[in-house]
């Protein structure tokens, strides 16, 4: 099992309540067509960063694993386990101008009050990928002591 972060948009383009009411958590540029078949479509307008991103979200996490879905370095809005294969979803294809297809499904373990997240220290969640293995042992901590 391991443990990822997965970023909800940033703290200007929030997706938390999109990913809580749908069960899932996003990525994108979503292409045309399902990972990794859209991948020389995407290499034409994305950066080689954004690729390897995309490839761990759709090839790397696995059934069970758990994910945060944060925003920021510093704010987690929920936590769940991983749930099935990863999807190519055309119904997430335009999300406020943003074509976020890659799709995970997740059964939410714990959810922030609404408008009150878990606060952690500035940089303590890493800035960049959406989608990152989750290395900080406070927050690691914190989930043990959820169940």
């Amino acid at each position: 099992m391991n443990f990822w972060q997965v970023a909800a948009g940033d703290k200007s383009r929030n997706d938390v309540d999109r990913c809580l009411k749908w069960d899932v958590v996003l990525n994108g540029p979503g292409g045309s067509s399902p990972w990794p078949s859209c991948k020389p479509e995407l290499a034409v307008y994305t950066t080689q960063k954004k690729l390897t991103d995309i490839g761990r979200f759709c090839d790397e996490m696995a059934n069970g694993d758990i994910v945060v879905l944060r925003l920021g370095t510093d704010e987690i809005y929920a936590v769940g386990t991983v749930e099935g294969i990863y999807q190519w979803c055309e119904a997430f294809g335009d999300i406020d101008g943003w074509d976020l297809n890659h799709v995970r499904r997740v059964r939410w373990l714990w959810k922030a009050t609404p408008g009150s997240p878990q606060r952690f220290p500035t940089y303590t969640l890493n800035l960049g990928d959406t989608t990152q293995r989750l290395t900080a042992q406070i927050v690691k901590d914190w989930i043990s002591g959820l169940s």
